[in-house]
């Protein structure tokens, strides 16, 4: 299944701001403002360096962290506020997150059968054991695992297995939305490849649509069907792949693009990173709004800062 750009947003989040106050007199502003859409079907790229706001968007979004400002809209529900039971489960079921570290979010003390089936045994999708075992046993065998593996515990699993329990457990109630949070990173790369495979595959087969979280860029546009590029918790750019990585127009992105390596020694040779210093800048992220560059592609800036940078 491929992006509906027609359908209504599945995920649509507006203005997010997400501060925690550290003491009387001074707040981590984690998330500014940030807008994006995800539609059914689609691989939304999240990218930034490390401490930029990846993870925690994600989390909000799910409502792992109650969001300071703004509004998240999944499948025609308002979920930033206080949830009423009702959206409140609907939300449980039709969207899951894939965490960064698989040993730490798997709980070691259970099986796999167990830590997978966990979500059926809490929203009841099952009338006998039978079928709860053979819809577990299913999952593994959909994420490559084999059925046995469903009486081993996380200990006995390197960690592209136990990853890929982390994505059969988001996957086995069916949901709408995945986050798929730095679901990459603690692996090695012939593994890393196997498991975004996976991922794709799954998506072609469901439907599901991705915010895939990373801070690899040659892995996310290859996953990806539209990219945002986050900086100190601004969103600064969005577009289609081909919009971002062709034509890059922040000079943030330009400079996270340059420092992608070439497989090729004779052009990596001559490559050249761009530095980018935001307090040297003359940038003000508050002061940006959005411009349109072409199609779907926007970057967050001033009209004099587009001017200078579309010239």
């Amino acid at each position: 299944m491929t992006a509906n750009y027609n359908a209504e947003p599945l995920l649509e989040v507006k203005g997010l701001k997400q501060y925690f106050p550290i003491s009387k007199t001074y707040t981590v502003k984690a998330v500014d403002d940030v807008s994006f859409k995800v539609y059914p079907g689609e691989t939304y790229g999240l990218v930034g360096e490390s401490g930029s706001g990846k993870s925690t968007i994600g989390r909000s979004i799910i409502r792992l962290y109650d969001p300071t400002e703004g509004t998240i809209n999944f499948c025609g529900m308002d979920i930033s506020g206080k949830m009423s039971k009702d959206v409140k489960e609907k939300l449980r079921i039709q969207m899951q997150m894939i965490f960064q570290d698989p040993m730490a979010s798997l709980n070691p003390r259970k099986k796999i059968k167990d830590i997978i089936g966990e979500a059926l045994d809490v929203h009841k999708f099952y009338n006998s054991k039978e079928e709860r075992d053979h819809r577990v046993e299913a999952i593994l065998e959909k994420v490559g695992l084999a059925k046995e593996h469903a009486d081993r515990y996380p200990h006995q699993f390197s960690g592209g297995q136990r990853q890929r329990v982390g994505i059969a457990r988001a996957l086995i109630l069916n949901p709408k939305l995945v986050i798929a949070d730095e679901c990459i990173s603690a692996l090695d790369v012939s593994i890393q490849a196997q498991v975004v495979n996976l991922m794709k595959d799954i998506q072609a087969e469901l439907g599901t649509a991705y915010l895939f979280i990373a801070h690899d860029l040659s892995m996310v546009k290859y996953i990806s069907d539209r990219i945002g590029v986050l900086h100190l918790g601004h969103l600064l750019e969005t577009g289609t792949t081909d919009e971002i990585f062709s034509n890059p127009i922040h000079p943030y992105t330009k400079s996270l693009l340059s420092a992608i390596p070439i497989p090729n020694p004779e052009l990596e040779k001559n490559r050249e990173a761009i530095n980018y210093d935001y307090k040297t800048s003359g940038i003000d992220y508050t002061k940006g709004t959005e411009h349109l560059v072409d199609g779907s592609h926007y970057v967050k800036c001033t009209d004099e800062e587009f001017a200078a940078w579309t010239k």
